[in-house]
């Protein structure tokens, strides 16, 4: 129980200070700074629209993640340049239990729903550790794909489907080797360009992820996925 409750603390602190911005300046791109300062220091460069990882505070300078992976890239950028999906207009959510949850407006509902896994109905791809260094085997791939939300364990569970109806339009999200999602830490926003932001912060207690699904102009465009700092 004592182990629940760390994880659901820090899981707590990361939705809220933790989380996706979108690149937003007047000259069409920023300038990534590898120290929180101006100066000689810039690191690279981001055009708007492009979506950063991080933690939204009380300084001037924020650190980021950016080209967002299992290798992210990281620098500061100055706040005044970012937009936080956590701003935007939320969608409200209607049903929320351990396995559904269903966010909901006037001409949008998003269901998505959380199911056992079932490693007889998958193929999982070990990574054999050498004994002689006390290497400890893992489990490397599902369905040959690399695994987000466990560190190295079999997977207790995954998402069932993510449904979004726009009219009456409807459209699955992607939800492939996505494990151990978290209702609670699963939110809705829309921006004033009626683009639909679905964001998750997802763990096991070790394998934490973030995930960003944007749906603009009544398509999915993207999925990110990035592992919180």
């Amino acid at each position: 129980m004592k182990t629940v409750l760390i994880i659901l603390t820090c899981l707590f602190y990361q939705s809220a200070f933790a989380q996706f911005a979108i690149i937003s300046d007047k000259d069409g791109f920023v300038n990534i700074r590898s120290s929180p300062k101006d100066g000689n220091n810039i690191s690279g460069k981001l055009l708007n629209g492009e979506v950063v990882f991080c933690f939204k505070g009380g300084n001037t300078w924020l650190p980021i993640d950016y080209d967002l992976s299992r290798e992210n890239k990281s620098g500061y950028i100055h706040k005044t340049r970012l937009r936080f999906i956590q701003n935007f207009t939320k969608v409200p959510c209607q049903v929320l239990t351990d396995s559904n949850a269903i966010f909901k407006t006037d001409s949008l509902t998003i269901r998505i729903t959380k199911v056992p896994f079932n490693p007889k109905n998958n193929k999982l791809q070990f990574h054999k550790g050498d004994s002689s260094n006390n290497e400890t085997s893992y489990l490397e791939k599902v369905n040959g794909k690399e695994i987000w939300g466990t560190d190295g364990n079999i997977p207790k569970k995954q998402y069932g489907q993510i449904l979004l109806q726009l009219g009456k339009d409807k459209i699955y999200l992607p939800v492939e080797n996505l494990y151990e999602p978290n209702l609670d830490y699963t939110s809705v926003t829309i921006d004033s360009n009626k683009t639909i932001y679905l964001s998750a912060l997802n763990s096991d207690g070790a394998g934490g992820y973030a995930v960003l699904w944007i749906i603009e102009k009544g398509r999915f465009k993207k999925r990110i996925t990035t592992i919180p700092f």
